[in-house]
């Protein structure tokens, strides 16, 4: 007994696949059945398996869940033919096979059979050496165009397992323990045999003579105190009072378990505030654009972060140039272990952002996405893809995301070369003399990146010196981060003792070492130029 799947919607529309195993993992990486190259499918999305004589489907814990006919599934659901599976971007319609019958003789090349005529429920049946066209037992879609290859990165997705967090157990009300210890000194204090009797006495004077106020909280009164009580006190009067220090009893006893009761929900209330700040911040709409400007809010998981993603994040962005052009996206991240994230442009694996080092917090990070994995005219989609979560709650996050969209020159190879090599020792000369001035650093830096960027342009192989540059124009880059960490923090310290003029000048410092906002610092000295008010 098998089934198979027909894409109905999306870019592979009526391809069709058929399967005769007992499981069927559907997702993103190559370890799955069905490898659907799409970011808005996950790494394991779903799965579909036999029991007994019926197929049922369940979610593999998915971020954009999976649907059954139009509803997203909760839990395991039988299928059956003509069920619509809606998997991000597509859409497959499931089908039940029945076995397929031995032929009457043993030629293996057999035609396939025709398809039954329309409305009726017979399945077709295919010979083994037939199924090529629909890809028995493994599928691919949502490819790219020009990546009819698997892309490398995709082999090397195999991710190490991560720990499972300890679950937080809350603590039993320390408050109730302590009114229970209160109770019972109380009532260890209360008098174990009744007053000495006195001469009775009418009216308000036996009233003013009665026994000494019980104490606040004290429990109800025993049979001894009430037969005391209607001993020393006349007819009425004791009535009266009995019935006194019992509801003044009980008020008092109202009274505490009210402010006990205000007391566990003030901390009960503050406890869910603190809990839901996060989700409390992400009111208004998330950035998901974007520009050539940075986008300071902090994308992730974990404390301080203003948009929670366990999963990934996915931001978009327009292509559009006349000449050829290279994307560069620039981000920082921090809270990253190795091969933790990894970074996707249109479905396809593109890189890893580097592990967290002791500059992570300050240095800025770029990746250039290659020229045959843009779409020119049309919506591009980058995702930040955490490996690691679901299920597990590690702590990642991402901030000042924006891409750059850089033009190639038109020229000969050879001229590229000269023109790349010119740039190239600018920047080694520069880099020389960083201590000599402080925008040296940063012409360096540009000059490298220039040398990098003209020979971008040249065709296959490249050039040595083009890798060259590359490495060059990174160390310059980690050079500027720590300068811009050791300025910041200088700043933050005459702030902190309140030597506000130096702080100024510091800031103001910073403009001669990052003239341009080509680099974050320019950004981070006018953010907190504004913070301090100056």
């Amino acid at each position: 007994m098998g089934f198979q799947l027909k894409i109905a919607e999306g870019k592979d529309a009526g391809k069709e696949f058929e399967f005769d195993q007992d499981s069927v993992l559907i997702g993103r990486t190559p370890e799955c059945d069905v490898v659907l190259y799409d970011a808005g499918v996950s790494r394991k999305h779903c799965r579909i398996f036999s029991e007994g004589n019926r197929f049922l489907i369940e979610d593999m814990g998915s971020s954009n869940g999976t649907k059954l006919n139009g509803s997203a599934i909760t839990r395991k659901q039988s299928l059956s033919d003509g069920d619509q599976l809606t998997l991000g971007p597509v859409v497959f319609v499931f089908g039940a096979m029945e076995e397929e019958e031995p032929a009457p003789e043993p030629n293996t090349d057999a035609a396939i059979q025709a398809p039954p005529p329309e409305g009726e429920g017979s399945t077709r049946i295919v010979s083994a050496d037939k199924v090529k066209p629909r890809q028995k037992n493994k599928a691919e879609a949502l490819k790219p165009e020009g990546n009819d290859a698997e892309p490398e990165n995709l082999a090397n997705l195999q991710r190490s397992s991560t720990r499972a967090m300890p679950s937080v157990r809350s603590r039993p009300g320390a408050g109730a323990s302590r009114a229970g210890a209160s109770s019972a000194a109380i009532e260890r204090a209360a008098p174990a045999s009744p007053a000495p009797r006195r001469p009775a006495t009418s009216g308000a004077a036996a009233v003013e003579r009665a026994a000494p106020p019980r104490p606040a909280g004290a429990a109800a009164l025993s049979a001894a105190e009430r037969a005391r009580i209607k001993r020393e006190s006349p007819g009425g009067i004791a009535q009266i009072k009995l019935f006194w220090l019992e509801a003044s009893t009980n008020v008092r006893r109202g009274i505490i378990g009210g402010f006990v009761a205000m007391a566990l929900l003030a901390v009960g209330g503050a406890y869910w505030f603190v809990m839901s700040q996060p989700a409390m911040l992400n009111l208004g709409n998330e950035p998901s654009v974007l520009g050539t400007q940075p986008i300071s809010d902090v994308f992730g998981l974990g404390q301080g972060v203003r948009w929670q993603h366990a999963d990934l994040k996915t931001f978009t962005w327009e292509y559009a140039a006349a000449t050829r052009a290279v994307v560069i996206v620039h981000y920082q991240a921090q809270n990253i272990s190795q091969g933790e994230v990894v970074v996707t442009v249109n479905g396809v694996d593109v890189g890893q952002v580097p592990p967290d080092t002791l500059a992570s917090r300050d240095r800025s990070l770029e990746l250039m996405v290659p020229p045959n994995l843009l779409k020119k005219g049309e919506v591009n989609r980058i995702t930040f893809d955490n490996t690691k979560n679901p299920p597990a709650e590690d702590e990642w996050r991402i901030w000042n995301v924006w891409v750059e969209k850089a033009l190639l020159p038109d020229l000969p190879p050879d001229q590229l070369e000269v023109e790349a090599r010119n740039a190239y020792q600018r920047g080694r000369q520069n880099f020389q003399r960083a201590d000599v001035g402080a925008r040296n650093r940063y012409e360096a830096w540009k000059s490298f990146r220039e040398a990098w960027l003209l020979l971008e342009a040249h065709p296959e192989p490249k050039p040595d010196l083009y890798f060259e540059a590359r490495d060059r124009m990174k160390d310059a880059q980690q050079e500027l981060d720590k300068t811009c960490a050791k300025l910041l923090l200088e700043t933050e310290g005459y702030y902190n003792q309140k030597n506000f003029a130096a702080a100024k000048h510091t800031l103001e410092y910073i403009r001669e070492y990052f003239p341009e906002f080509d680099q974050p610092c320019a950004t981070h000295a006018e953010n907190k130029r504004s913070e301090y008010g100056f």
